[in-house]
C-alpha cells in the first residue's frame, strides 16, 4: 500500500511538472509582431499629440511636421519639442523589439545639393536627441530624401510647410 500511494505521490509530482514546464513555454512564444505593432501604434498616438501616427501593415509610421521640429532652413531642433521626443523616447525604449528608419524632407525650394544636405542634417539631429533619451543607436538609421517624396503640391507655401518635415518608420525587428 505505501508503494502504490508512494508511486501515484511520484507520478502525480511527475504530472504537475509537465503541467509547469508547459506552461511556462507557452507563455514564452514569441510575441506576435502584428500584435506587439499594434500596442505600440496605440501607445505613440496617445503620447504623440503634435504628429500623424498612423499604422500600415506591421509599421508604425510618425510624422513631424517642420513647423514642430525646425525653424525654417534649419536642422537645429527647437527647445519646446524636448518633451515631445522625451514621451516618443519613452514608447520606443519600451517597444525595444523594432528598428526605426529616420527620414529627413524638405521642399523644393533651393538647390538640389542643399536640399539633400539639410535633409539629412534633420534625420541626423532627430537620431540624436532620441539617442540622448537612451534610444540605441543600433537601432536607428537616419536617411536624407531631399524634396524626392513630397506629400503636399509645392506650389503653395502650406504645401511646402507640410514637405518640410521628419518622418520616422518604426518596424518590428524579425531578429529579435
Amino acid at each position: 500500500m505505501k508503494k502504490m500511494l508512494s508511486a501515484s505521490r511520484f507520478w502525480l509530482s511527475v504530472a504537475a511538472a509537465i503541467v509547469f514546464l508547459a506552461s511556462c513555454a507557452t507563455s514564452k512564444k514569441a510575441i506576435n509582431p502584428h500584435t506587439y505593432m499594434n500596442k505600440q501604434y496605440k501607445e505613440l498616438k496617445s503620447v504623440l499629440n503634435d504628429a500623424e501616427v498612423s499604422i500600415i501593415k506591421d509599421s508604425v509610421k510618425v510624422i513631424f511636421p517642420n513647423n514642430v521640429l525646425f525653424a525654417s532652413s534649419s536642422d537645429e531642433l527647437k527647445e519646446e519639442v524636448k518633451p515631445t521626443f522625451e514621451r516618443f523616447a519613452g514608447v520606443l525604449n519600451k517597444y525595444d523589439k523594432t528598428k526605426i528608419l529616420i527620414t529627413g524632407h524638405t521642399d523644393n525650394t533651393g538647390a538640389a545639393a542643399y536640399n539633400r544636405d539639410l535633409s539629412e542634417k534633420r534625420a541626423a539631429s532627430a537620431k540624436r536627441l532620441l539617442g540622448s533619451e537612451k534610444v540605441s543607436s543600433d537601432r536607428m538609421f537616419t536617411w536624407g530624401l531631399s524634396d524626392r517624396d513630397p506629400i503636399a503640391g509645392n506650389d503653395t507655401e502650406a504645401g511646402k510647410a507640410r514637405n518640410r518635415r521628419v518622418e520616422f518608420v518604426i518596424l518590428y525587428d524579425v531578429k529579435q
